[in-house]
């Protein structure tokens, strides 16, 4: 009777213990939907930023949390949108900075002409007044010759004041609109720099899922794209430090834009994960410039310090590639290119995986 007691008090403990951790899963599963809730309602209604993107994301993501009953393959859905949603963010703040800054500036350029206009405005109408007042006296005079003498100086003073003033328009004006294209130069630098990873001057995750969003529902030429990742980079992080992994990925980046066309699109998608996408280019073709660019990347060594006699660093990366189909979404689309990609990694890595042999490996 003993053993069966305490058997039967351990087994009541254990499921306090189970019901316990129900509730806090059901009660930290509604915090993290309340999260998500704000995360969405704190994104303005801007396009140029990507926040539909945004906030379709953050929707599939609360999505998946109601889902999955996989804590692992929560965390792993977590951990690849945590950056995103940093960007975002980041991404918003430096939009509205820059907005405020680029209004302050438009109205104190505005200000300050319509100041200078106004007083030149006054100052004209002054001598047209004076010279009107003038005009007045003249029309007293008895002598014919004199009235004609006065009219004469009366009326080229009357042009020079004109003149004067169409001058100092014409020079103002070219000056608003020189201060104008000045602004809409450095509106162009403020979009592209928040457009690009700081680090490596790839375009950012945000400018990715703009650019991905518009080719897959607005071009028709279709487009293939590249999805790659560097093999082993936490161990270079681990034997050389993070430093020179941040020079790593520098690296990539110059080595793939010696190698793609003006119209072609690299973005870095997160951590050492970059993405090119090639307009207009088959699957085929793409494939032969992934395999190109792994051998490039392969036989590149890099100097890691100035110091004599230090061992050079190479490194590799793996691709996967997949093309717009038809009725593609951008989500399917970079699952077929991450399956590829996993391919690669798992089937020896510094190779290319195209979606076409998903089936066969």
């Amino acid at each position: 009777m003993g053993l069966f007691s305490r058997n039967k008090t351990v087994t009541g403990t254990s499921s306090d213990s189970l019901e316990t951790c129900a509730e806090k899963k059901s009660f930290y599963l509604l915090v993290s939907l309340i999260l998500f809730q704000h995360l969405k309602t704190l994104s303005f209604d801007l396009k140029e930023i990507g926040a539909d993107q945004f906030q379709a994301q953050i929707d599939d993501l609360a999505d998946q949390f109601k889902k999955d009953d996989n804590i692992k393959k929560t965390r792993k859905l977590f951990d690849a949108n945590k950056r995103f949603i940093s960007e975002f963010i980041e991404t918003e703040k430096t939009y509205f900075f820059n907005k405020e800054t680029e209004f302050k500036n438009i109205i104190k350029l505005l200000s300050s002409g319509i100041a200078t206009l106004n007083s030149e405005n006054q100052k004209f109408i002054s001598n047209i007044h004076e010279e009107t007042l003038k005009l007045e006296e003249i029309t007293q005079l008895d002598d014919i010759r004199k009235i004609k003498e006065e009219l004469a100086v009366n009326l080229s003073n009357v042009k020079s004041f004109i003149q004067k003033k169409q001058d100092q328009d014409a020079e103002q004006l070219e000056q608003l609109a020189n201060k104008v294209e000045i602004l809409k130069v450095e509106l162009e630098v403020t979009k592209k720099t928040s457009q690009t990873d700081g680090l490596t001057g790839a375009y950012n995750r945000m400018a990715l899922d703009t650019k991905l969003e518009r080719l897959v529902n607005e071009d028709k030429r279709g487009f293939s794209m590249m999805m790659m990742d560097i093999d082993n980079f936490k161990l270079i992080n681990d034997a050389y430090g993070h430093l020179v992994g941040d020079r790593v990925l520098i690296a990539l980046v110059q080595k793939c834009k010696r190698m793609i066309r003006e119209g072609d699109f690299l973005a870095r998608y997160g951590g050492e994960e970059f993405i090119l996408i090639f307009p207009g280019a088959s699957l085929k073709n793409t494939v032969k410039k992934g395999k190109v660019l792994c051998e490039k990347i392969a036989g590149t060594e890099y100097a890691v310090d100035e110091a004599s006699g230090s061992k050079p660093l190479s490194f590799t990366i793996s691709i996967g590639v997949a093309s717009r189909q038809r009725g593609d979404t951008v989500a399917a689309l970079i699952d077929r290119a991450d399956q590829a990609l996993y391919k690669a990694k798992h089937t020896g890595k510094n190779r290319v995986v195209s979606e076409k042999k998903l089936k066969s490996l």
